[in-house]
């Protein structure tokens, strides 16, 4: 397989955006961070956007944009976690792409959104349930899913993205 990008993925707050940033300049490659893109598209933040339309519209949009960033090269992509939920567009993305899973367990999830003030405006609940319940949940029914779409696993507890990108790089032979 020839690898003309890098696609990190992962729960919230495992360093995707933090780390992708690092490897394209290092790379000089491009970056894009797809729930970024996805809100400047549709002009809104998330949690606006889900507020007017709900998450299937979203997910929709996410859905059309992953397939549109199918056919890209030199890119280092940061997908939003539900990403990996989109079985089809996520087989389009791996074909020419080395796929890292950014792995972290869900107490130091926990503590990283907590330590974050923005995060509880950007992103709102897919579950109604209490921000705990959730990330236990939503873990248990992505994890086999970026076990099987992913190429390589990193747990990210007690590292940082510097270390992070330079592992990644390691592996990518750079």
């Amino acid at each position: 397989m020839q690898t003309h990008n890098l696609i990190l993925t992962g729960f919230r707050a495992t360093g995707k955006t933090s780390v992708g940033r690092i490897i394209a300049a290092r790379l000089h490659w491009i970056f894009i961070d797809t729930d970024e893109l996805a809100c400047q598209r549709l002009g809104a933040p998330i949690a606006e956007i889900v507020a007017r339309h709900g998450w299937p519209f979203f997910r929709t949009a996410e859905s059309q944009l992953l397939q549109e960033l199918a056919a890209i090269h030199q890119t280092v992509l940061a997908t939003g976690g539900g990403a990996i939920e989109h079985l089809w567009e996520w087989r389009e993305l791996r074909r020419c792409a080395l796929v890292v899973w950014l792995d972290a367990d869900s107490d130091t999830i926990l503590q990283r959104l907590r330590d974050d003030p923005a995060s509880g405006h950007q992103r709102p609940s897919l579950t109604g349930q209490t921000v705990t319940d959730e990330i236990g949940h939503l873990l248990e029914r992505r994890r086999p899913l970026y076990a099987a779409g992913s190429d390589l696993r990193l747990d990210t507890g007690g590292k940082t993205p510097d270390a992070l990108a330079a592992e990644i790089m390691q592996k990518m032979g750079n």
